[in-house]
């Protein structure tokens, strides 16, 4: 059985040039101190996004408890709808859909 030659070609395009598009280029710092410098703007800029993170998860929290309780009185007023036009309710758990 003959050897297969394997033939890599250079990527192609923008993204060739710049990496796999997934992280920004690095930028190189001049000076340890402005290392330092960014590493300490970063570290205000965390605890920031922390609370942001924690809140909105609160807030997607009682979105949720809000949209299941909205859900429930829709179902129950098709419950109502359906009693009163003298037809079959539709059962608990069905969204009438």
């Amino acid at each position: 059985m003959p050897a297969k030659k394997l033939v890599k070609q250079p990527p192609h395009g923008p993204a060739a040039a710049e990496g796999n598009g997934s992280r920004p280029p690095t930028k190189s710092y001049a000076s340890r101190a402005e290392a330092i410098d960014r590493l300490e703007r970063l570290r205000s800029v965390v605890p920031v996004f922390a609370q942001e993170l924690m809140s909105a998860r609160r807030q997607a929290a009682q979105l949720r408890a809000e949209n299941g309780s909205l859900v429930e009185q829709v179902r129950q007023l098709q419950r109502e709808r359906a009693l009163s036009n003298g037809s079959a309710p539709l059962p608990a758990g069905t969204s009438g859909r």
